[in-house]
């Protein structure tokens, strides 16, 4: 029984193969080891059609308030002449939506600040002068850049103005 033992020992030792101890220990570690997923590349996100410079320029001329009998007689007066003219935009909008930058020429020298919602742009035109000139700008994305209308006027409002304005990508 003796040999019989020894024989199948050698037997066994013949038959399974030698394992190397490293290669034990790498195997047990790999699967001890949780599995690593590789998440896939995260898309670049497109920008949203509103972002980046813009510029634009308007033509003010002026508005006519209707003056009724009694009404602000300086309305009347104003031949328009005051604060007409050509000015340019220069503006810079975030993935925010939100909207800052410059206006300058016949209105003067303008901050101006707003907001982008969906496919409109809505503008505040402000001065830093107390008899500056103060107002918004209406504008809708078209297929050009943005169109829209700029109203306008004086701290006191006896100089109102108005202009169309197109804005366009800066550089363009």
């Amino acid at each position: 029984m003796r040999v019989a033992l020894l024989l199948l020992l050698a037997t066994a030792c013949q038959q399974s193969p030698k394992t190397d101890p490293a290669s034990v220990d790498s195997a047990r570690v790999a699967s001890a080891a949780p599995a690593v997923s590789v998440a896939p590349a995260a898309s670049a996100t497109a920008a949203a059609w509103f972002v980046g410079a813009w510029q634009g320029a308007y033509q003010a001329e002026l508005f006519r308030v209707e003056v009724p009998v009694g009404g602000v007689k300086a309305w009347k007066d104003d031949d328009g002449k005051l604060a007409s003219g050509d000015g340019k935009l220069s503006l810079q909008a975030a993935a925010d939506g939100s909207v800052s930058g410059t206006a300058s020429g016949a209105l003067g020298e303008l901050s101006v600040v707003g907001h982008v919602d969906g496919d409109r742009v809505t503008l505040t035109l402000h001065s830093p002068q107390p008899d500056g000139f103060h107002g918004v700008i209406l504008a809708t994305q078209t297929p050009e850049g943005l169109s829209g209308t700029l109203s306008a006027s004086t701290g006191d409002s006896l100089q109102v103005r108005q202009a169309k304005v197109t804005l366009t990508r800066a550089g363009k």
